[in-house]
């Protein structure tokens, strides 16, 4: 009788035993996921990286916003005092001329008065000195946007600009570059210009 126990209860024993192997192989196959299917906490290969997304379009500042036109205002000192002649015509023409490229709304050359506190537009305010420099007169030369509203101030302008005062073509260069550091829809920033809303597509 003790003798039978004995081997009822090994074969009981041994029962168990493979039951327990049995469950343990079944768990271990569930957990392990399929060669078809990534693990979820595995990204899919054609999801782009949260830091490589193109980044959203940025506003145009708060001076540039709502924009109705653009207006040029030049002042030209020299050592006889304010000059209205030549170089400031010349001066103006091509800021004026220069700020139209791609511009989405009228832009006009304006006396200083005004005309540049009317709602929506902006002034340029273009001032060259011109001063000899080691006998030969050279021209400073700095742009700052103006806007008659509360809120829109800029506080930095771009840099300034000295060109020997004979030099037409660097004179041009130069202005070129202030215009690039100011305006929104000529800007350098990645080497191409952010339009403004609405403005017509560049030709």
């Amino acid at each position: 009788m003790a003798a039978g126990y004995r081997s009822g209860a090994g074969i009981a024993a041994a029962s168990s035993l493979a039951l327990l192997a049995a469950d343990a192989g079944a768990g271990a196959i569930a957990a392990t996921p399929a060669a078809d299917q990534p693990p979820a906490d595995r990204a899919p290969a054609n999801r782009a990286p949260a830091d490589q997304r193109a980044p959203a379009s940025a506003s145009p500042a708060p001076i540039w916003q709502d924009l109705t036109a653009l207006g040029v205002t030049c002042l030209v000192h020299t050592p006889r005092g304010v000059d209205t002649g030549a170089l400031h015509d010349r001066l103006c023409a091509a800021v004026t001329t220069r700020a139209a490229k791609g511009a989405p709304v009228p832009v006009t050359a304006t006396p200083l008065g005004g005309a540049a506190l009317a709602p929506g537009r902006v002034t340029l305010l273009v001032q060259a000195t011109v001063a000899p420099v080691n006998g030969a007169d050279v021209i400073a030369l700095t742009l700052r946007p103006f806007r008659n509203i509360t809120g829109s101030g800029q506080f930095f302008a771009a840099a300034p600009r000295l060109v020997a005062a004979g030099d037409a073509a660097a004179l041009d260069a130069a202005v070129a570059a202030l215009l690039a550091e100011t305006l929104p829809w000529q800007a350098t920033h990645r080497g191409r210009g952010r339009p403004l809303p609405g403005a017509p597509p560049h030709a």
